[in-house]
């Protein structure tokens, strides 16, 4: 079968991105060399490069995702303090015009006193 050079440097590739120390560089390489074919190893270090940008990406959407939700809580704050301020104020609308009835009552009565009361003198 004899030593396969491909294979040990695709190994040894593979190692470093699995570990990046010397044990695993080292043993990355005598495998790669010794156990398998170039073709194997390099699909394997391609399978882990895949892994890799598949990992990111995963990240980058849940990050993405995230952003997402955190405009939404915001959007949803600000809906509501819209809402109770529109409460509020229509709160105090119906409170001035129920002031403003009341004077108007209160008027009514004053001008039925005053024309009783020149009514009684005349």
């Amino acid at each position: 079968m004899g030593f396969n050079l491909l294979g040990a440097l695709a190994g040894a590739a593979q190692g470093a991105t699995m570990g990046a120390n010397p044990l695993s560089i080292g043993a990355g390489a005598i495998t790669g060399g010794l156990a398998g074919n170039g073709a194997t190893t390099v699909g394997g270090f391609s399978n882990s490069a895949q892994d890799l940008v598949n990992g990111g990406y995963l990240g980058a959407t849940e990050a993405l995702n995230a952003q997402q939700m955190v405009f939404q809580l915001q959007l949803q704050g600000q809906s509501q303090q819209f809402d109770q301020m529109t409460s509020e104020r229509s709160e105090l609308l119906r409170e001035t015009n129920t002031l403003r009835d009341v004077a108007m009552q209160q008027r009514k009565a004053d001008n039925q006193i005053v024309k009783e009361f020149i009514r009684s003198i005349g």
